[in-house]
């Protein structure tokens, strides 16, 4: 190998490990976000009040109800059926308010998934759709089919 020739190949490589070492960065520091999204979101709750002002609910981070209040006249000026009725629609209006927090805090990693190698390095290929199963369209999980269970060896049985 020339001179020349060692020179390029030591120069390109240093190239690559500038890129490496920033790329190694950008991750770590995504990494550090991601854990504060996810203390926040740990940390985070939602209440909702029902549509007649009688219950109010407090749910986690998860949508479990952890808090109920009921207003000083709840049990007077409702039956137990409907009482019930409003505990349900706060906890669900509670559990969905607490959804779009998640969703409103996780956005700046959820959009990242939207990325493709090409986007990121010209020229390289793209890896959308390796993931894809022939004959499953893209927004059904593979868990969803109903063989997703069976193996597919003879010595299991599976004849």
């Amino acid at each position: 190998m020339s001179t020349a020739e060692w020179n390029s190949t030591r120069g390109r490589s240093e190239v690559l490990r500038g890129q490496i070492d920033s790329m190694m960065e950008d991750l770590r520091e995504r990494t550090r976000l991601l854990a504060l999204a996810q203390e926040k979101i740990a940390l985070s709750t939602a209440s909702a009040r029902s549509a007649d002002g009688l219950v109010e609910v407090v749910v986690n981070a998860s949508g479990a109800v952890v808090g109920v209040k009921f207003s000083s006249d709840a049990c007077a000026k409702s039956t137990p059926k409907k009482l019930g009725n409003s505990v349900l629609s706060a906890s669900t209006a509670a559990s969905e308010d607490m959804r779009r927090q998640n969703a409103e805090i996780l956005k700046p990693f959820t959009n990242a998934t939207a990325l493709d190698l090409p986007d990121l390095i010209p020229g390289a290929p793209s890896v959308r759709g390796l993931a894809a199963v022939p004959g499953v369209p893209d927004d059904v999980r593979i868990d969803d089919r109903p063989d997703w269970d069976q193996t597919v060896l003879r010595s299991a049985g599976n004849v």
